[in-house]
């Protein structure tokens, strides 16, 4: 329906608040001044007649297409870079889903996603039979229904934010998972309108940790540089699906709407479990654990062996991050002149909050975690890095203290840099923005929860998906780690 396309806009609108000011107590404001009345408010316009709600839908995009134009005659408007076709943007297209199956971490999100995606278009159609036909709900109740999955979604929103520090980020997509799973389940053997109400919030409280976990796990793992074409072709295969799960609804013209809700959600169950084991998503309690251990450990910094960097090394380097095919060659080669590659053991302690610094480190192969020492000897910001990922630039460019704690949760292969190559390169303005941007996050994440910013079809990944790729950039095969 038109109307839930707006509650939809309402929705990003929030995300949007999120992704400009990192607050979830903004995205809650927002959902609940915005999307919530709208819900409510398509029910009491269905209980008068129908054809309001698509009227006043209909004037809302209106107003919004006037005020597009009011900006485009008012404000200077910056020229495109350059021209588009098709045919880039199929090209970048298929270099997104390229890399979404040559990572493993990529390709288990989207493996997880799908029958999410498809159970999901189950639901946004079998709903609305489901609680006038089979509860006798009338359409304000169904609008309540809809504008309480809301509710949930923000109180959801606002959990995260205070504990999503507390588990492994995978092991959130398994607990939203199989929270929607098991409330949908109940929805489905609701006996009225009202306690039907109530499971369906629940749904919407567990939809969050799942949304957030994996938009969280997309950004850590995709190359900064490909994100916008990783993210649009993911976006394009989610609503390919989504629609398809829309198209097998029609089978509750067969099968009885209670079956096929309790169906929908057993997928959700199904993929909560599977989770558990998905390469790169699945953080088992033990493995949670060991990276807390290494942490608490005592283990000195700088333990292993130690080389001089050579230009295979920088290579590599390339092979993880496409945005230094930028250097010159006479770049490159101060970039290594005192660079130094460390083969470090599990467990070994890389940096230590509070210590001076003189260098940053480049990932090339292997896993580390990070975090942020409290009082009560435990961790705040748990996060994990692996090929690809920078550790210590914000000491390194500043001049300040380590921000946190760093260890080996692998045997990993390190490139340390020191801050004057560092400092000498970022003159390059694509090094600059990539530099720039993870200590920005880094920055962030040291002052608040281990809750990254949501992952939204923005301006930035639009033109990203616009933009021809550039031909001198190398894009590996996979970003997992391997040589």
């Amino acid at each position: 329906m038109s109307t839930a396309g707006s509650s939809l806009t309402d929705l990003a609108a929030g995300i949007y608040v999120y992704d400009q000011t990192g607050s979830a107590f903004l995205v809650g404001v927002t959902l609940m001044a915005t999307a919530v009345p709208s819900l409510v408010g398509a029910g009491l316009l269905a209980a008068i007649d129908i054809r309001l709600a698509f009227w006043i839908d209909s004037l809302t995009f209106v107003f919004s297409a006037g005020c597009i134009w009011f900006m485009k005659t008012r404000v200077a408007m910056d020229a495109p870079e350059e021209e588009t076709s098709v045919g880039v943007v199929i090209t970048n297209l298929k270099i997104g889903v390229r890399t979404i199956w040559d990572t493993p971490m990529l390709r288990s999100l989207f493996l997880l996603g799908a029958p999410v995606f498809f159970s999901f278009g189950l639901w946004n159609v079998l709903l609305l039979p489901m609680a006038i036909k089979v509860l006798g709900g009338t359409e304000f109740q169904y609008g309540i229904q809809e504008g309480l999955t809301s509710v949930g979604f923000v109180l959801g929103s606002l959990f995260m934010a205070r504990y999503a520090g507390r588990l492994a980020t995978g092991l959130w997509i398994f607990v939203g998972s199989l929270g929607m799973g098991l409330a949908g389940v109940l929805y489905g053997l609701s006996p009225g309108i009202w306690v039907a109400i109530v499971w369906v919030m629940v749904s919407g409280f567990f939809n969050s940790p799942s949304a957030v976990a994996r938009q969280t796990l997309l950004q850590r793992n995709t190359p900064r540089e490909l994100r916008g074409r990783v993210f649009s072709a993911l976006f394009v295969m989610r609503d390919v699906i989504f629609l398809l799960g829309m198209a097998g609804a029609g089978l509750a013209d067969v099968i009885d709407v209670r079956v096929m809700i309790v169906l929908a959600s057993l997928i959700l169950v199904v993929v909560a479990l599977a989770a558990l084991v998905a390469p790169g998503v699945g953080r088992p309690a033990a493995e949670w654990r060991r990276g807390l251990s290494h942490l608490r450990s005592t283990a000195p910094a700088g333990v292993g062996d130690v080389r001089p960097a050579t230009r295979g090394d920088f290579d590599r380097l390339v092979g993880r991050l496409a945005t230094f095919t930028r250097l010159s060659d006479p770049q490159r080669t101060a970039f290594i002149k005192n660079a130094l590659v460390r083969e470090v053991p599990e467990g070994a302690r890389l940096v230590t909050h509070g210590d001076k610094a003189s260098a940053a480190y480049f990932i090339l192969e292997g896993e580390a975690a990070a975090g942020i020492p409290e009082p009560d000897g435990g961790y705040r910001g748990l996060s994990t890095m692996g090929s690809g990922d920078v550790f210590g630039e914000i000491a390194a460019l500043t001049g300040s203290p380590r921000t946190a704690d760093v260890v080996a949760t692998r045997p990993s292969r390190l490139l340390e840099v020191p801050a004057e190559a560092l400092r000498g390169v970022m003159g390059i303005p694509e090094v600059n923005k990539l530099l720039l941007s993870t200590l920005t996050e880094r920055l962030l994440r040291s002052n608040q929860p281990d809750l990254p910013r949501l992952a939204t079809m923005d301006q930035a990944a639009l033109r990203d998906l616009r933009t021809k790729a550039p031909t001198v950039e190398v894009l590996p095969r996979a970003y997992d780690g391997g040589s």
